[in-house]
């Protein structure tokens, strides 16, 4: 799913009259193609010219459900004019692009010139007044010949902005004594995501509620993208489903893109009118974009909005235990699952080993992640918001007797003894978000956007 941004061009015209042709008309232009651009990557919300406050503050209005505000400097315009639409826009990540006409200046360099290409000079003005705020922001320089790392920047902002305005939905309390995985609602709210409490007693009536074809339509989905459909108990599978099926529901009614359930509270797995752990639902939904973590983990649920966010799939685990001989760290879990892991691979659907001795024995998969490139992100209150990151390689390794999706990871930063103590000594908990690539820099320029602290191990 493409994130939304709001783009707008501060402008001025006190220079007009040392600029020859129509500079509104060609600051427009600039406009304009930034927005072609940028539209190959993102839905766009709101755009402009913003020349004074009243329009800033129009434009402000019209900003609904955006990700991040795109300001591109290509002039020298007083602060206030971008500040007019900043400032009605709180908490929203904010990315500045200095942009030039182009990468080239020749001998006849005038004073002109130097109104038409003030990037360098606009950029500054307003990155100081977002400073005096203390407002975090991220800066770009470059052309429309050459865009780097405006496309890279932005998707970080949206990132940043989807965590923080995330709507998680909660189902269960936590795991009694897991004091490490949550923390109390109006901490969370001051740091932006909004916490919405659904009573276990809604899940399972949801659940039961659910229409036999929706049950047929996704039975067909899994069998398209799985093998081994046939050996997990059909029970299992049908309830699993049915809890699929609703709780794609109450993320629906609630506009929510994150979530967290214990299924371990009395009314759900131990239940006979529920009587499943619902952990391959949550393995699907996380695949379909909406990450889910088990046993309450509000922290880790947001490590893997971030990952999930940046478009990189997202394995919630634990790291089980070090093989310091082959200086590896196994992750495994209970069977929650990334697709994105797989590629074009059907894995196998098998019974979840850790309730195998359940009435019904609820469904899983079972897949080692290939070698490459890998992350670990995890998300702490050490006491204040911080991120964590540590990269590696999956080094290929094969548990397929963990029974769950597994991989065998290993520390970039030095053997797996002293980096496993580094980690541990960040403050993370139990569990973290794994990915296939190197997120640290995306994660610390999120961090910011944030204003949290940021760890690379």
């Amino acid at each position: 799913m493409k994130s939304t941004i709001a783009v707008v061009h501060p402008y001025w015209g006190f220079w007009e009259s040392s600029v020859p042709g129509d500079l509104r008309a060609n600051r427009h232009k600039i406009l304009t193609d930034a927005l072609e651009f940028l539209s190959k990557e993102f839905n766009l919300s709101v755009s402009g010219l913003i020349a004074t406050a009243e329009e800033g503050k129009a434009l402000t209005r019209e900003c609904k459900n955006v990700d991040a505000l795109v300001v591109i400097s290509s002039m020298a315009v007083p602060p206030a004019t971008g500040m007019s639409f900043l400032e009605n826009l709180p908490g929203i990540p904010v990315v500045l692009w200095a942009l030039s006409p182009g990468d080239s200046l020749d001998e006849h360099f005038n004073h002109s010139d130097i109104s038409t290409s003030g990037a360098t000079v606009g950029a500054p003005m307003l990155g100081s007044a977002l400073s005096r705020l203390n407002r975090p922001f991220d800066l770009v320089v470059s052309s429309l010949q050459t865009p780097a790392g405006i496309t890279t920047a932005v998707r970080r902002a949206c990132a940043a902005g989807r965590v923080r305005q995330a709507r998680m939905v909660r189902i269960g309390e936590k795991m009694p004594g897991y004091t490490s995985v949550d923390v109390a609602n109006e901490v969370l709210k001051s740091f932006g995501p909004t916490m919405i409490d659904i009573a276990p007693e809604e899940l399972v009536k949801r659940s039961q509620n659910v229409e036999n074809t929706e049950i047929a339509q996704t039975q067909i989905q899994i069998e398209s993208e799985f093998n081994g459909v046939d050996s997990v108990d059909p029970i299992a599978m049908n309830r699993v489903i049915r809890a699929e099926i609703a709780l794609r529901e109450i993320l629906k009614d609630n506009n929510a893109n994150v979530g967290t359930i214990n299924c371990h509270v009395r009314q759900l797995r131990p239940s006979a009118d529920f009587g499943v752990a619902p952990c391959f639902a949550l393995g699907r939904l996380t695949s379909a974009g909406i990450p889910w973590t088990c046993t309450g983990d509000v922290l880790t649920s947001l490590a893997m909005l971030a990952v999930k966010s940046l478009g990189h799939p997202t394995l919630y685990h634990e790291i089980e235990a070090l093989d310091h001989e082959n200086n590896e760290a196994i992750l495994a879990n209970t069977g929650e699952h990334d697709l994105g892991f797989c590629g074009t691979t059907k894995p196998e659907l098998v019974t979840d080993v850790w309730y195998e001795h359940d009435p019904i024995k609820s469904p899983s998969t079972n897949f080692s992640i290939p070698a490459g490139p890998a992350s670990l992100v995890g998300f702490v209150y050490a006491p204040e918001p911080r991120f964590v990151v540590a990269e590696g390689v999956f080094t290929g390794r094969r548990s397929p007797a963990t029974g769950t999706p597994n991989a065998g990871f290993r520390f970039n930063s030095g053997p797996v003894r002293q980096a496993w103590e580094r980690w541990a000594r960040a403050g993370v908990i139990h569990h973290s978000a794994a990915t296939n690539a190197h997120v640290a820099d995306d994660i610390e320029v999120i961090a910011r956007h944030l204003g949290a602290s940021y760890f690379k191990v």
